[in-house]
């Protein structure tokens, strides 16, 4: 099975084609220590310091954007960012009222998050709020790119979602809607959890009503100090 995990675990590779895919993700996972910006590779716990009785903060999402702002002893130093319901604070998403999970929140760590901003949604009055909360990552869970990441998720989809049916266009729905669809499908597919995640979140975030906002994330992290690209 070729999976992003193969990067952790080469073995799954070998057995689903005799061959170990990926060995260049180890390269760009440790080249992400020198980015801003990365991407998790996989779902990840989130701690308080980087020692061996860190206390857990958060259970981080595949594909969920970070910063990384120091690096210590195998461990990264990370911020993130998403949006909360106000009442539901431990549930972080990716965009208000899309539910692209980026992460779940320890109880107990609600009170290190930081309120950025908040908006109204003119149609449910729901107010969303900006959140981010800061903590330790193991070194070597990121990438500097999605590339790597939306590609294993297309591999993924493109075999083992076409069993019962045509392989769907992922913008002919809404990342809501791909959330239930997923739900009932994804177990079907005879995949591990983390690779249904994986699927599910390559789909939401390339669904009809988000793939032009990750278009314009795109466009954001690729903008230079002073407006040049």
């Amino acid at each position: 099975m070729v999976t992003l995990m193969s990067h952790f675990f080469p073995g799954l590779a070998a057995l689903w084609r005799g061959l170990v895919v990926f060995p260049f993700l180890a390269l760009l996972g440790a080249s992400s220590l020198l980015a801003d910006t990365a991407y998790l590779t996989g779902p990840l716990t989130l701690s308080d310091s980087p020692r061996a009785t860190a206390v857990p903060l958060a259970t981080l999402s595949v594909a969920s954007e970070v910063t990384v702002l120091v690096a210590e002893n195998g461990f990264e130093r990370v911020a993130l960012e998403g949006w909360t319901r106000d009442g539901a604070e431990r549930v972080l998403f990716a965009y208000p009222g899309k539910r692209i999970l980026v992460a779940r929140v320890d109880s107990d760590a609600i009170e290190r998050m930081v309120r950025l901003d908040s908006v109204d949604d003119p149609d449910t009055a729901i107010r969303w709020n900006r959140m981010r909360i800061e903590g330790w990552i193991a070194a070597g869970n990121t990438l500097p790119g999605l590339d790597p990441i939306w590609d294993a998720a297309w591999e993924l989809f493109s075999e083992r979602c076409t069993a019962c049916h045509e392989r769907r266009v992922p913008s002919n729905y809404t990342a809501n809607q791909w959330r239930s669809h997923i739900k009932v499908m994804g177990p079907r597919t005879g995949l591990p959890k983390d690779d249904q995640g994986l699927i599910l979140t390559f789909l939401q975030h390339h669904a009809s009503d988000t793939i032009d906002l990750q278009a314009a994330d795109a466009d954001r992290d690729n903008v230079q100090p002073g407006g040049d690209r």
